[in-house]
C-alpha cells in the first residue's frame, strides 16, 4: 500500500500514533546521537545554533529581573542537577532493584554509567575549552572555558532515566513509554531554563548534554544485555555436567554403599593412577575386553 493511503487508512484510528510510537522507540538512539553530532558539529564550524541563538537566548535571559524569591528557587533547583546530588539517589535505586531481583547488574550498570558519563564530558570540557556564558562569549578554546557540554544538563537527564529504568525493574513492569518520555524531559527542561535564567550555560551546552545523558544510559543498557549473558556462561565453565555429577554423588547401579566409584580406586599408591593410565592407553584392545570393566574395578575378578 503507498504511504499516503496507508496514511489514510490509519488516521482517525490511533494507529497512526502507535506506529509512530513504536519506531520513535526503537530510533530514538539514533536520532539522539545525529542530533548531538549536529550540536557537536555546528560548534566545531561556529554555525547558527551556536553563534546566533545561544548568544539571543542568553541575552533574552539576561534581560529577566533576577531578585526575590525566583532567583532564590532558581538557585536551589541548580543543585539537582549536582554530582553529588542526584549520585546517592541513583544509587539507592539501584539497590532495591538489586534487592528485589537479586542480582547486581543494576549497581553495575549505574556506576559504570555514571564513570563513562563522567569521562566523556571531562574529556569534552577540556578538550574544546568553550567560553563560560557568563563572560559572554561563546567561542572554543578560551582559557579556563568548561561550558561544553553542560554536566548539570547531563546528570539531570542521565539520573532521570537511571530512575525510570530501576523503578520498573524492580517493579517486574514495563513502563509506558509516553510516562518515560515525560519523566526525563521534565527535569532536563527545568534544568535548562534554570541553567540558562542564571547565565551559567549556553542553550548549546544543555541540550548537548541532555543528548550525552540519555545516549550514555542506553549505551549501558546495551552493554548490560551483551555482558551480562557472557559473565553468568563464564560462572558456568568448570562446573562438570550433571550426568557427570550424579554418578560420584550417589554410586553406580549396584554398588554397596561407601564403595568409591568405578572410575577412581582407592587406596592406590602415589604414582599408581599415572601408570595404570599409561598402560591402558598403549593397550586399546584392553578396553575392548569382555572383563575390561572388572579389571578396572580392585577387588572384582576376586568376588
Amino acid at each position: 500500500m503507498p504511504l499516503g493511503l496507508r496514511a489514510d487508512a490509519l488516521r482517525g484510528s490511533g494507529e497512526h500514533r502507535e506506529a509512530l510510537a513504536s519506531w520513535l522507540a526503537v530510533r530514538w538512539p539514533l536520532l539522539a546521537g545525529v542530533a548531538l553530532l549536529g550540536v557537536l558539529v555546528d560548534l566545531l564550524l561556529g554555525g547558527p545554533l551556536t553563534t546566533v541563538v545561544d548568544v539571543r537566548v542568553h541575552a533574552w535571559m539576561a534581560a529577566l529581573p533576577h531578585t526575590g524569591p525566583d532567583l532564590v528557587a532558581a538557585h536551589v533547583l541548580d543543585h539537582t542537577g549536582q554530582r553529588w546530588l542526584v549520585t546517592p539517589v541513583v544509587v539507592a535505586a539501584a539497590l532495591w532493584a538489586c534487592r528485589r531481583r537479586g542480582s547486581w547488574s543494576s549497581l553495575w550498570l549505574v556506576l559504570g554509567t555514571i564513570f563513562a558519563m563522567n569521562v566523556v564530558i571531562a574529556v569534552a570540557k577540556f578538550t574544546l575549552a568553550r567560553g563560560l556564558a557568563v563572560s559572554g562569549d561563546p567561542s572554543l578554546f578560551v582559557p579556563g572555558g568548561q561550558a561544553f557540554p553542560s554536566g548539570h544538563g547531563a546528570n539531570a537527564a542521565s539520573a532521570a532515566a537511571l530512575v525510570v529504568l530501576l523503578v520498573a525493574r524492580a517493579r517486574s513492569t514495563r513502563i509506558r513509554r509516553s510516562t518515560a518520555l515525560v519523566a526525563v524531559l521534565v527535569p532536563s527542561t527545568v534544568m535548562t531554563v534554570v541553567s540558562l535564567y542564571l547565565g551559567f550555560h549556553w542553550f548549546s551546552d544543555l541540550l548537548a548534554g541532555a543528548l550525552l545523558g540519555v545516549l550514555v544510559v542506553r549505551a549501558g543498557v546495551a552493554v548490560e544485555g551483551w555482558l551480562g549473558p557472557r559473565m553468568r556462561r563464564r560462572r558456568r565453565i568448570g562446573v562438570p555436567p550433571l550426568h557427570l555429577v550424579a554418578p560420584l554423588a550417589s554410586g553406580r547401579p549396584g554398588d554397596q554403599p561407601g564403595d568409591q566409584p568405578a572410575d577412581l580406586p582407592a587406596d592406590l599408591p602415589a604414582g599408581q593412577p599415572a601408570r595404570l593410565a599409561s598402560a591402558r592407553a598403549a593397550d586399546p584392545a584392553r578396553d575392548r575386553a569382555p572383563d575390561a570393566q572388572l579389571r578396572r574395578r580392585p577387588g572384582a575378578a576376586a568376588a
